[in-house]
């Protein structure tokens, strides 16, 4: 049995589930992606511009939720925050527009478009599946290991060995000190997780191992987070793309803790999780648009994994209660 897997929710099940909180690759290649772009990016140099794994990874995301007998129904692909999505999608286009195609606004509207593609084919395809947040934090796990052991093998050369690793994390996800952004928010969503009863020990261990190499990154570089950012609130764009922002993520966390109610079972990580957008929040407000493709693309997963459960337990107790029972001939004749 995998490490990361979780015992199962009691939930009756009439149908197969798609993920049955087991790995998920679908879920696992933002992940995996995300991690091979920090260090080893298809197009080197080009930061969020040129080809990125995370759009190789949007592509299978896509394929596995639109194609095949068990696709996602268009119906599956609306959420309720798709009105927010949609505005500042808009805003991002005319960001580019205004700005004639330059890089930093470019690089926004290329990772979030990347990561709304994974958002979407994720929830679409996960909401019936009981198990669909198991499906998911596997990834974030992932990451945060992945991320941890690439600094600890860059601080064994010592400090300016990782400052530098660091920069080229940077330089790849078009960040800054995005390695360290992204490790405070996996390790947050990883501790949720393995506060949760029944936790594998595996679940401590990576939470433990993240908070680690975060301390040893604030320690050496810090979050680069100051109240310097909220000059840039006089650019309307940037006004205009924050307020978005803390709309959606603020219904993202609405959404993470009404699911503390609704999934008890589950209630730990969403408390987590309801706390790590708000943490993103803190971000934009005093680092900017700086976290890069690490911290959107784990809030898109989060996102995700809130989307789904929140249809989750609905889809279970239909299954549970199962299509009424037909009659005996005998019983319609009494």
């Amino acid at each position: 049995m995998p490490p990361f897997e979780s015992r199962p929710l009691p939930f009756a099940e009439r149908v197969a589930p798609v993920a049955r909180g087991r790995w998920s690759w679908p879920a696992l290649a933002p992940g995996v992606a995300v991690v091979l772009d920090a260090g080893w990016p298809l197009t080197p140099g080009t930061g969020g511009l040129g080809f990125l794994w995370l759009d190789a990874a949007a592509a299978a995301c896509l394929a596995w939720a639109a194609l095949g007998p068990r696709r996602a129904p268009g119906r599956d692909w609306a959420t309720p925050l798709d009105g927010r999505i949609a505005a500042g999608i808009v805003l991002a286009l005319l960001h580019v527009l205004a700005s004639g195609g330059a890089g930093e606004p470019m690089q926004w509207l290329h990772q979030v478009a990347a990561c709304g593609v994974c958002y979407y084919a994720l929830a679409a395809r996960l909401r019936h599946d009981p198990h669909a947040p198991d499906a998911i934090w596997p990834s974030l796990a992932f990451v945060v290991l992945a991320l941890a052991a690439f600094s600890l093998v860059h601080v064994t050369q010592g400090a300016a060995a990782l400052a530098e690793a660091e920069r080229t994390v940077d330089r790849n996800w078009a960040s800054d000190h995005g390695l360290a952004k992204a490790l405070v928010l996996g390790t947050l969503l990883c501790a949720g997780r393995a506060a949760e009863p029944g936790a594998r020990p595996l679940w401590r261990v990576t939470a433990l191992t993240g908070a680690l190499v975060t301390a040893l990154h604030m320690a050496t570089g810090g979050l680069g987070l100051g109240i310097a950012s909220l000059e840039g609130l006089d650019e309307p764009f940037y006004f205009g793309t924050s307020i978005l922002a803390f709309l959606l993520l603020s219904g993202f966390s609405r959404l993470a803790w009404r699911l503390v109610r609704d999934r008890p079972a589950e209630a730990h990580r969403w408390r987590a999780a309801a706390l790590a957008f708000l943490v993103v929040v803190a971000m934009l407000l005093f680092g900017g648009t700086s976290g890069g493709e690490g911290v959107r693309a784990l809030t898109a997963l989060t996102g995700a994994a809130a989307i789904a459960a929140t249809l989750a337990p609905r889809a279970a107790r239909a299954d549970a209660s199962g299509p009424r029972a037909e009659p005996a001939p005998s019983a319609r004749a009494a």
